[in-house]
Formats: structure tokens, sequence, C-alpha cells
């Protein structure tokens, strides 16, 4: 430090309130020190210097929390700071208090409350802090999937997984439909509007997600792609029932066991005439088994080889009309181990609008 007044904000090359408007004379090193992380805080994240507790030189200074604690509530391991996300930065917006504090003060209960609060259908308004919070997401799974944690970690790891899937699970429904991780969505007591598109819609029924109508046409599409090369041998066939014995052994070869039909599905319900029409049993099938939601009305919706077929060339007509829908924004992580120079960076991938979140 300069023994000039001006001395550390030229050091450290900062030119804040505090060193235009303020006096030095009279302080100490430490003393200008603390001085300036307090201005220099109150600048960079627009909060009072009110809300920053007075620490030592070297800790500058301790914030504290935006969000009232007194009504939430508390949970296990939530003020432990070990395992916070290193790849976020603040946005330097305080539209979500409540995740600043999660960044500022590294305790995911903050993050907890976030999602408790946060309004999935305007997150297109906070694009900056939709992007933290599926960072953070995406990085806790990645922590698991790179095998660095010990049991211990990984327990509390899989806890905060678990916690945010139940915060979300329990806002459900958060649109008018109940949306699955195929990308497709069951509808209950829709009201019909007067248009054409509406015409033969029942008051429940099964369809594609608007929301993200890709999920569904990709699986649609990897699946043929999965099937094709084996449809060529049976294209020539005019026997539906050698083409049921055929595809009942191409499923017993190429699926796991637990992916396979059973006998009585491949016998009934499946439609063999094309590829497209055994995809569309195979998916309807697949969708079937699937769990509703604890909180999803106790309303059969049964999808069938007819549905799903259907839904299928609707979205075909959809992504020629509106190609935008169908482009995936994507947001990446990565890991790099910093004392070991073993491999290469390990990344994950994950849609944003992904609702097996």
């Amino acid at each position: 430090m300069s023994s000039d007044d001006n001395g550390l904000r030229k050091t450290i090359g900062y030119a804040n309130k505090f060193w235009k408007d303020k006096s030095q004379k009279g302080m100490t090193d430490e003393q200008k020190l603390q001085e300036f992380h307090k201005d220099e805080h109150a600048a960079r994240y627009g909060a009072r210097t009110s809300k920053y507790k007075r620490g030592s030189a070297e800790l500058g200074w301790k914030i504290v929390a935006r969000t009232d604690l007194k009504a939430e509530k508390q949970y296990k391991w939530g003020s432990l700071k070990d395992l916070h996300p290193p790849n976020l930065a603040n946005p330097l917006t305080c539209k979500v208090p409540s995740l600043i504090d999660f960044i500022d003060t590294r305790q995911p209960k903050f993050f907890f409350y976030t999602l408790k609060n946060w309004d999935f259908a305007k997150e297109k308004d906070l694009p900056v802090e939709t992007n933290i919070i599926y960072k953070a997401l995406m990085y806790w799974r990645l922590m698991l999937f790179t095998g660095d944690l010990d049991e211990k970690q990984k327990k509390i790891v899989k806890y905060y997984l678990d916690t945010c899937n139940r915060i979300i699970s329990a806002r459900m429904p958060m649109f008018e439909f109940w949306p699955y991780g195929n990308g497709l969505a069951h509808y209950y007591n829709y009201k019909r509007e007067d248009t054409y598109k509406d015409r033969n819609k029942e008051s429940n029924f099964i369809t594609f997600n608007p929301e993200c109508p890709h999920i569904f046409f990709n699986l649609f599409d990897s699946i043929r792609a999965q099937l094709s090369s084996y449809s060529r041998e049976i294209e020539e066939e005019k026997v539906l029932k050698n083409k049921e014995k055929y595809w009942t052994k191409i499923f017993k070869t190429i699926f796991e066991k637990s992916q396979i039909p059973n006998q009585t599905a491949l016998r009934t319900n499946f439609n063999y005439q094309n590829l497209d029409l055994v995809v569309s049993s195979y998916i309807a099938w697949a969708h079937n088994r699937l769990k509703p939601d604890k909180k999803e009305p106790k309303i059969k919706i049964v999808a069938t080889w007819k549905s799903i077929y259907s839904i299928y060339k609707e979205i075909e007509v959809l992504k020629s009309k509106s190609p935008e829908l169908f482009q995936i924004e994507e947001i990446a992580v990565e890991k790099v181990d910093y004392e070991s120079t073993l491999g290469a960076p390990i990344y994950t991938v994950w849609t944003k609008k992904n609702f097996g979140l």
C-alpha cells in the first residue's frame, strides 16, 4: 500500500464511492480495507451496507441473508456450505432475493426456498436466474456421476436432489396439464374452445407436451431409427400373424427384459402393418406402464397405437409450421479437477425444458 490516501484505490484498481466521497485521514490500514469491503459489496450487489456485519480484516464483510426465515421450513444439511456448486456467478440483480442468498451464503436452504416460490410459467422473464437454477441442479448431478464424493457426501447430494424433486412435484400441476418424461401430457376436465382444432377433443385426453414438443418427437424418431434396419426384412410380408411373430422375436433380441411387452400386449395391443404403427404401439405400451403423480386425478387415460400415431402426425405438421418450437436450448456444466491432469473435463448437457426435473 502506498503512503498516500489513495494508495489502496490505486493498488486494487477500483474507484468506488468511498474513495471519492469519504476522507481516510486518521484511519489505519485495517480500517481502510474494511471500509473498502463495505462499499465494494454495496456497489457490486446493490445491497445496503446495513445488510453486512463487520468481520475480520481477512474475512471482509459477512453477508446477512435477505430471505425471512421465520416461516420457512428447516432442511437437513440446509446450512452446509461444503457442496455448493462453484459454477454459479452472482447475476448482480435482486429479482430473486432467495437465489442471491444461495449464491452469497452458499447455503442450500435458500435454493430450496427459491424453488418453492419459483414461477415456472414466467421463467422466460428471468433468463439469468433460470440459468443459475438449472446449472446448480446439473452440477449436483454431475457430482454424483464423477464419483469424486465419499459416501457421506453422496448421501447429502442425493438428499439435495430429492428435496428439489419433492418441492417441484408438490407444486404440480404447474400448467393445465400433467407432463410426463416421454414428452406426453394428460389433460383433465379440458374446456373445449369453439375452434376447428378442439372439435374432437374429449374432456380427458392424452397429447404431446405443448411446452416442449421436441421431446416426444425425438423419442418417436429414435425408436423408429432403432427398429428401421429390422423392418426391411418384413416389409413385403402380407400376413399379419407372421409380422407379429417376427417383431416379437426382434423385441426379445434388442430390448432388455423389463422393456419387452408381454405376450398378451403383443397380441392384442400392437399394430404390425408398418414401422410407424409398430413404434406407436410400443410407445403406447411403455406409457401405460408409467406411474402417474400421486396428485394426478384418478381418471384412467389409456394410450393406444392410434392415439400415439395421431399425436406424432400432429407434431410433424407443427414442426413444419413452427420450427422455432423445436429449437433446443441447452446448458452445459463442466467439472474440472485442477489438482489432477488425468483425463479431459467431464461434461453433462441437459435441456432446459426437461420436465423430468
